[in-house]
């Protein structure tokens, strides 16, 4: 049975194609518009899903879509897809605010809803934009901005919520104009205080319904900050979050809830149904060497044997790789196959990848990618972590090895990796760590400005041709400036 989900009119569309409830494909319209969150109906996305999984639009069985029920698609799509046979599902919106919920088998029913008016969320937005990012897509702006600032504006945030930026003393900061100390404050205490109102919220949730196990999505449940909270806070010894936490993810939402309808649900294997987030297009070896070719791109055609250990070469020697590989990532972050890859041990290279590659504000801190089997010695962690969504603390003597990938408050937002995640990304920064005996590189979406990640090996070609990186792996093929 195929079941196509669609996410539309709203910030991030998406399609998701499930078959007998199997999430085969993934995609969002962004990624072939080009247009950062785009919300019209996505055309493209769904065109791409039936092309790829080889489904002709007179064989799908059922098609749902996000314009009816958004809050209960984000429910399921904070559960089906998660390894939990039971759980409590909180949903942490921009508009709707939180929402509970229940999981049991193919089940999901809503316990209570516990908005607040305006929801955290759109606090969270309306001050994004006080600080002047954009309101909707630079909430993690503000979120890494905090680690610079003190708390002094919680008490105005707290009373006046979404009229806070009217009692703040200074005006709304203007696009690109300079940010001072005063801006990170209001940063960090906006950050403080969405945090300790989520905590609340969750010990509220967990005194109704007594889990184990906690499934979070919605906009919010990006914060990584939030969700290390929630984990330190203990009340749930499971947690699992969908990686397409926002809008995107609802697509999932609306098709798994089509087919668990009427069909049973087999959970607990320890792994979720999210293939990685790796549900994106990929793009064959003949189709990068044509492209290759035809515009007369001079290259070097590799084994992929060879990828890995030239590739770890490459960035122990301080190049900054661009890294096309597989499928393209569903959900914002960068987990490997649409990456930029540089040394961690360098530190030079957080200013380099900020201002001449990714040309954002200099504050902003780059993801490390560690292997799993070594995650503990670095980072004071005790569980995976392979969607980049909760932080974890460098440890003392490891911070001055890796500084490129310390914050300045002594966090990561850390990604563990297992050969089982992706063999290839795997191999690559194993033999990073058997060439510098370090087990971690600087992972950040391949993308430059505020474009989209890349989609198509011709898309990697003009970012890479435009930025300073210095080495391009499609696939086998490596090109270099």
């Amino acid at each position: 049975m195929n079941i196509l989900g669609i996410s539309c009119f709203n910030n991030n569309s998406s399609a998701c194609l499930v078959r007998d409830g199997k999430i085969i494909v993934a995609a969002q319209e962004e990624r072939f518009s080009r247009k950062k969150y785009d919300s019209r109906f996505p055309l493209r996305a769904i065109k791409w899903c039936l092309d790829y999984s080889g489904v002709k639009l007179n064989s799908i069985n059922r098609v749902t879509c996000s314009a009816f029920d958004h809050q209960n698609y984000f429910l399921a799509s904070a559960f089906y897809p998660s390894s939990f046979s039971e759980a409590a599902i909180l949903v942490n919106t921009t508009h709707a605010g939180f929402i509970f919920g229940k999981g049991e088998g193919n089940k999901i029913r809503k316990i209570k809803s516990k908005a607040y008016k305006p929801s955290l969320g759109l606090v969270y937005s309306e001050l994004t934009r006080y600080l002047g990012f954009k309101k909707y897509g630079d909430e993690f702006k503000v979120m890494g901005l905090a680690a610079y600032g003190k708390p002094f504006y919680k008490d105005i945030i707290l009373k006046y919520k979404e009229r806070a930026p009217h009692f703040l003393k200074n005006p709304p900061r203007l696009p690109n104009s300079k940010i001072s100390q005063f801006h990170m404050d209001v940063a960090a205490s906006l950050q403080d205080v969405v945090e300790e109102e989520t905590l609340r919220t969750v010990e509220a949730l967990y005194q109704s319904n007594k889990s184990d196990n906690l499934c979070l999505s919605g906009e919010m449940s990006l914060n990584c900050l939030i969700n290390t909270r929630i984990l330190k806070q203990g009340l749930f010894k499971n947690i699992w979050i969908q990686p397409a936490g926002d809008n995107a993810g609802i697509a999932i939402g609306c098709a798994l809830s089509a087919w668990y309808k009427n069909n049973k649900r087999n959970a607990g294997s320890g792994r979720d149904a999210m293939s990685g987030s790796l549900l994106g297009p990929a793009y064959s070896d003949q189709y990068i060497e044509n492209f290759l070719k035809r515009n007369g791109i001079a290259h070097k055609g590799l084994l992929y044997v060879d990828v890995p250990k030239i590739a770890a070469d490459l960035i122990a020697q301080g190049k900054i790789i661009g890294w096309f590989q597989g499928r393209l990532e569903f959900g914002p972050r960068a987990l490997g196959d649409r990456s930029i890859l540089g040394d961690s041990r360098d530190l030079s290279m957080h200013k380099k990848l900020n201002l001449d590659v990714k040309r954002r504000e200099p504050f902003r801190p780059f993801a490390p990618t560690v292997l799993w089997e070594k995650a503990g010695e670095y980072f004071e962690l005790e569980r995976e972590s392979p969607y980049m969504l909760f932080t974890s603390q460098v440890r003392a003597g490891k911070k001055d090895e890796i500084p490129a990938v310390v914050h300045v408050d002594g966090s990561s937002r850390v990604q563990t990796l297992k050969k089982e995640d992706n063999p290839l990304y795997y191999d690559l920064v194993n033999e990073f760590y058997k060439k510098t005996g370090c087990p971690v590189i600087i992972n950040t979406s391949f993308n430059t400005g505020h474009e989209p990640m890349v989609l198509s090996p011709e898309g990697a070609y003009r970012c890479f041709k435009s930025s300073a990186i210095d080495c391009l792996f499609l696939g086998r093929f490596l090109i270099e400036k």
